[in-house]
């Protein structure tokens, strides 16, 4: 999710309140003798531990390369308590709840419950097909692969003043897609590319009259029971453990962190909620992306049959947009073949990458308990350890 500068600036006047989730607990964690004897152990854990100095409040990285798995983490995962960050802390994932989603839309496809160039006019209430802009006539392909041009609700002033008169509200699709009704698109319906929360949002609406019952009960039988996912939640359909990171922002751009844990930008609504480890997030990536053995292949070609975002304010853009995956070369250089198929996740306090890298045969999964929606020196700091560690995978 994008854009949250505004609702920064008004939160500065805000006094947080506590929500749904409790101080953190630490989880139990014994360092992996295989991350020990990986020959980059020490480069990763220096490089954990820099970006932790320079103000992150905790990050947990996995990799997975020809030498085998390294897992390792620096930081806290709840500042007040003194509670560090572990590989095994759950955090919350956001965006790649996407990635979450999408898979299951291609796996009803399979089940022949719909099909990817359906008219989400047949699944969509006439009030949102009338009120969204671009919605009518869109299909769900165009809902996955960000082509629709609809109004992106996370860049909504009025939603943003919503979650401050209620910041722990547990939101429902119906409720939050009335902030994309009466908005200009962005672009003519399937003229071009970029992402807007909105898609997903009304992809999770289609699934659940697909379906017949809500999304999120399929998502846990269909995609995480079968890969044992045990420490991946859908908030806040599903409780949070105890052992979930605090999510932090530095309000005042100083490397003074606000708790901004139980703000809720509207999880559990196919955009976002997610909550996951390191270690969740490698058996998915990994069963869709490296072992393919979650869709068939032609759904997988269907997936990554990608279309470039088009950003005017991001000439160098390196973001492709597949049905529900994104294809990313974090160094700008699209000739490179350092390419990851996953998802990143930005939230108003957390942050997340899971991508597999094709080429190289490396995963890579990291969770960090702060915010790099809006601007600070934080972000920038975020930014430098996504440059350093994805270079540093190829080296």
């Amino acid at each position: 999710m994008r854009n949250l500068t505004l609702f920064l600036c008004i939160l500065v006047f805000y006094e947080c309140r506590k929500g749904d989730i409790g101080h953190s607990a630490s989880c139990s964690y014994s360092e992996q003798p295989e991350s020990v004897q990986h020959p980059k152990h020490q480069i990763f854990q220096d490089m954990l531990d820099t970006y932790v100095a320079q103000g992150l409040p905790g990050i947990a990285l996995l990799v997975r390369d020809n030498n085998g798995a390294w897992a390792g983490s620096a930081g806290k995962a709840d500042l007040s308590q003194e509670i560090d960050f572990l590989p095994c802390t759950v955090s919350k994932v956001a965006s790649i709840t996407k990635m979450f989603n999408g898979t299951l839309t291609h796996l009803l496809v399979e089940d022949g419950l719909l099909s990817l160039d359906d008219k989400v006019d047949q699944y969509l209430s006439d009030e949102i097909l009338e009120k969204v802009s671009n919605c009518r006539g869109a299909t769900v392909r165009q809902l996955m692969n960000h082509t629709t041009g609809i109004f992106d609700i996370i860049t909504s002033t009025s939603f943003y003043l919503a979650l401050l008169n209620n910041p722990d509200k547990h939101w429902s699709g119906e409720e939050l897609i009335e902030f994309a009704y009466g908005k200009e698109p962005k672009f003519p319906l399937g003229s071009s590319c970029f992402y807007s929360n909105t898609n997903t949002l009304l992809l999770s609406l289609v699934l659940d009259k697909v379906i017949g019952r809500p999304h999120w009960e399929a998502l846990r039988e269909m995609v995480l029971n079968p890969l044992q996912m045990r420490d991946t939640y859908y908030y806040s359909h599903d409780k949070v453990p105890v052992i979930t990171a605090q999510g932090y922002y530095d309000l005042y751009n100083n490397q003074s962190l606000t708790n901004v844990t139980n703000f809720n930008t509207g999880s559990g609504n196919g955009y976002g909620g997610f909550y996951s480890t390191v270690f969740d997030l490698q058996k998915f990536i990994e069963a869709l992306v490296r072992e393919k053995t979650i869709l068939s292949e032609s759904e997988m070609q269907q997936m990554t049959a990608f279309v470039e975002e088009i950003d005017p304010d991001d000439p160098n853009n390196d973001l492709y947009l597949g049905a529900g995956l994104m294809k990313r070369y974090f160094n700008q250089d699209q000739q490179s073949d350092r390419f990851g198929y996953g998802h990143t996740g930005r939230d108003l306090g957390y942050s997340a990458n899971c991508f597999y890298f094709p080429n190289y045969d490396i995963t890579c999964c990291f969770v960090v308990n702060y915010g790099t929606n809006a601007e600070s020196e934080l972000r920038n700091v975020f930014y430098s350890f996504q440059d350093e560690l994805t270079n540093s995978l190829f080296e």
